[in-house]
């Protein structure tokens, strides 16, 4: 049999069965703990179901607008029907990573919502659960959404991208080429490099190496037809040319072959072709060193480094600003009222971003608070207008 409650012994108990806990009786803690388990599966089924409705949504027409802008490049060298597909597939890991701060603000707006809509967030309260511990399991599926961001940017995104890139460079430009006719140009120390092309195999094609001295006197230029890599720090010139100025007259050298090593190497070439945007963090975060140590400037991809990094951080804030949508003045708006202010708040944070990215580039400020300011910014006037819901 059970007991009154009023006992000594039964002191924090319900009364109960004895099928239900006991000799009639069950802990009111474990019960809690049970309620807020079966509270907290329910609020990341719903978001994270949201999220999924969302990103589907955004990643189609995202993906559609990719497809459109593709086709006019379809006949331009071998470039077919099937390559602009592909490009399109092989670029979405990267464009799910952009639209991932927005797929956090609207899928937890959403999900939210829902409960709001159907009184679930009302009986939550009624149970006792404060509008703390259900911004707790919402943040939960923001962290859970912020670690698949950061796997995805960094070892599935970089590399689909660079193969999208160079299939469709091949397929564009010229078969064998992986570069322009341009080039490209690099520093080390006093010497300066020209690349016309680089070709499969990271092999240097047409090569100028220009060596001043102290003085910043021309004191040897170096032409090469090809530079093959020899191993991974240095490389081979083949069918050289070599003009010396020694004691203000011009020495020509003509050599079959020359080895050459420099800060330039076969790795590093990779990192000058492909695009920074292409880039993993860590391998960006390489690419900066080397520039740095070569005396060249890095601050753009500085900030575009704090950019990559911030991307997951910038994910979970959105789903911080989202909580106070549903809990705080707009919980008895409609659906689509809280989805219109809570896109305006996202294209407002991602504008402001943007633009104070560009200020400091132009005004050379520290790349990490120049990023780190519109977040902290946001996550001030997020946690303002929270205390004041709860």
């Amino acid at each position: 049999m059970g007991c009154a409650g009023g006992c000594e012994r039964c002191s924090g108990y319900l009364v109960g069965p004895p099928s239900l806990g006991g000799p009639g009786c069950r802990p009111v803690v474990e019960r809690d703990n049970a309620s807020m388990s079966t509270i907290d599966r329910h609020i990341w089924l719903r978001v994270i179901r949201s999220y999924a409705l969302v990103m589907a949504v955004l990643l189609s027409v995202f993906s559609l607008m990719a497809f459109v802008t593709e086709l006019d490049s379809i006949g331009r060298g071998t470039y077919a029907l099937s390559d602009a597909v592909l490009n399109v597939l092989l670029t979405m890991p990267s464009r799910m990573i952009e639209l991932a701060p927005a797929t956090a603000l609207l899928g937890s707006i959403i999900g939210l919502g829902e409960l709001a809509s159907s009184h679930e967030l009302i009986a939550m309260q009624v149970l006792g659960t404060s509008p703390l511990r259900i911004g707790w399991s919402v943040t939960v599926t923001g962290i859970l959404l912020m670690l698949v961001v950061v796997g995805v940017q960094e070892w599935v995104a970089p590399s689909t991208d660079q193969l999208a890139y160079t299939r469709r460079i091949q397929a564009i430009s010229n078969p064998e080429a992986l570069h322009t006719k341009q080039g490209f140009w690099s520093r080390d120390g006093q010497q300066f490099i020209r690349v016309h092309q680089v070709l499969p195999g990271r092999i240097l094609s047409d090569v100028e190496i220009y060596d001043f001295d102290d003085h910043d006197r021309l004191r040897l230029v170096t032409w090469a037809q090809r530079a093959d890599p020899k191993d991974s720090q240095g490389w081979v010139l083949l069918n050289v040319v070599q003009q010396i100025t020694e004691a203000e007259r011009v020495v020509t050298k003509r050599l079959a072959s020359l080895p050459w090593a420099g800060a330039l190497t076969p790795a590093q070439v990779e990192l000058l072709v492909l695009p920074v945007e292409i880039l993993s963090r860590s391998t960006l975060g390489q690419h900066i060193a080397f520039l740095k140590k070569t005396g060249q400037d890095a601050e753009r991809l500085e900030i575009r480094l704090w950019q990559q990094i911030t991307m997951p951080l910038s994910t979970l804030m959105m789903v911080l600003v989202a909580i106070p949508f549903v809990l705080g003045p707009l919980r008895t708006a409609t659906a689509g009222k809280r989805i219109l202010h809570g896109s305006l708040v996202g294209a407002a944070f991602h504008l402001s971003s943007l633009s104070v990215a560009h200020l400091g580039a132009i005004l050379h400020l520290n790349a990490a608070l120049t990023v780190l300011s519109p977040l902290a910014v946001l996550g001030g006037v997020t946690v303002w207008v929270y205390r004041r819901v709860r």
